[in-house]
């Protein structure tokens, strides 16, 4: 069989991209895999290449190419805005797209409803990241609900000590290592997370890795709350594993959060994860006691610094993610979504 994927970028800024990558390396033989890419961005191309997959892109190829690498496929899957829209090209081929958000600014305007509408009739199959996802999908356009189906993301755990950190190596004297990352825009809350370094005591430190547009705003926040030689600017980072490391507590602080696949990989690393309550995210946390209001950086700070300093809170937190991060592997994820493939590719 035959799949083009169709992403904005390949950035390893994105947890997407990220997604992407994880889906399509290691497949399976009788697959044969291409992406194409709107924006000359990827920072994964030596590992596709390794992995038998080559990459397009868009803003290269003569309307000839551009025709052709349409045609290419049996099956097409599109990930993001708009990459979903030129998915609409290829006449008459299987379409799929993963849902990654709970919500989009799209749906809010009238002249992109109907768009909309008509991207979800032309797609075969809609998966979702999480059951939250489905159901704000099925609100919003509940024509298709039988054309949504779910499947969680998956994490390579391998990579990961999976091994609940001892509360032991957290160092009371400080520093202690808060951590997230994400993108710097505007669907990530890291005001919140800001404000709540700024609430606890000098000894809490913030790491942040990632990049976007917001980065001056956000270092002025930290500068305006007198806490900026606390907060760490890492920017784009490889080695996920070794940034994880050396965190005492990860925090997923999102506005929207589809999934959560960097809370997830915090999970695998043994780290005690807080996130928002927020759909999809609330979904991966999956216990109350790690969730707190969107935007209440009082009670994020009261629940770091309660983990931080009992060491039963601590070691009963590391131990319920490593045991939750089993729910989302990589074999499992991968699995699910060529075997959706090979049901759609059948349905001919």
């Amino acid at each position: 069989m035959k799949i083009l994927h169709i992403i904005n970028d390949l950035s390893n800024n994105g947890g997407a991209q990220r997604f992407l990558v994880d889906l399509v390396v290691k497949h399976k033989p009788h697959y044969e895999v291409k992406i194409l890419v709107l924006h000359n961005d990827n920072d994964f191309e030596g590992v596709l290449k390794e992995n038998g997959v080559s990459c397009y892109y868009w803003s290269s190829l003569s309307l000839k190419e551009k025709w052709n690498i349409l045609r290419w496929p049996d099956l097409i899957h599109s990930h993001l805005f708009p990459s979903i829209y030129v998915a609409l090209l290829a006449i008459g081929k299987k379409r799929v797209q993963t849902e990654h958000n709970t919500t989009n600014r799209r749906r809010d305007y009238p002249a992109f409803k109907f768009m909309e509408y008509l991207m979800y009739q032309r797609h075969e199959r809609t998966i979702c990241i999480t059951n939250k996802v489905k159901e704000e999908l099925v609100k919003f356009l509940p024509r298709y609900k039988d054309r949504y189906d779910v499947i969680y993301n998956g994490v390579d755990l391998k990579r990961f000590s999976r091994e609940a950190k001892s509360y032991s190596q957290v160092q009371q004297d400080g520093p202690i290592n808060i951590g997230m990352a994400g993108r710097l825009h505007g669907y990530k809350d890291h005001p919140t997370l800001i404000r709540a370094i700024a609430n606890l005591p000098e000894k809490y430190h913030l790491h942040l890795a990632g990049d976007g547009d917001k980065k001056e705003e956000l270092q002025a926040l930290a500068v305006q709350l007198q806490c900026d030689h606390r907060v760490h600017w890492h920017g784009v980072i490889s080695d996920v594993p070794t940034f994880l490391s050396k965190l005492d507590v990860y925090v997923q602080s999102s506005i929207i959060e589809g999934f959560g696949l960097a809370a997830v990989e915090a999970m695998a690393e043994g780290l005690p994860v807080f996130g928002s309550n927020v759909p999809g995210l609330d979904e991966v946390i999956g216990n109350d006691t790690y969730l707190f209001e969107l935007g209440n950086e009082k009670q994020l700070a009261n629940k770091i610094e309660l983990i931080c300093g009992d060491a039963a809170h601590y070691e009963l937190a590391t131990s319920y993610f490593v045991e939750r991060c089993h729910s989302f592997t990589l074999e499992q994820f991968r699995e699910s979504y060529y075997k959706a493939y090979d049901e759609l590719y059948a349905s001919k």
